[in-house]
């Protein structure tokens, strides 16, 4: 549950520090090729912004799957043991 907890942190402080790098818009500010290459470079951080942000959205999802699993696993050891603990006592 604590890895769980710290790896939430982690995606959490990904995604801040990475969306306030990207967080304007692109504009070709004129027809140099610096000005091309920066715009189009502008447009490829984007993008990949985009795809960092699906798969932490991904993650985040597996996360809480994870999270309902290890529920029911913990309960149905509960169940395991309260009944070895029957079967000790009546023996």
């Amino acid at each position: 549950m604590r890895a769980i907890l710290i790896l939430k942190i982690a995606i959490g402080s990904l995604v801040l520090n990475y969306s306030s790098a990207f967080a304007h818009i692109c504009e070709l500010s004129g027809t140099e090729t610096a000005d091309i290459i920066k715009y189009n470079q502008c447009v490829a951080d984007q993008d990949r912004e985009t795809k960092i942000n699906k798969k932490i959205s991904g993650y985040e999802d597996e996360i809480k799957e994870l999270v309902q699993d290890n529920i029911r696993l913990k309960r149905r050891l509960a169940k395991i043991k309260s009944a070895l603990s029957t079967i000790i006592s009546n023996y």
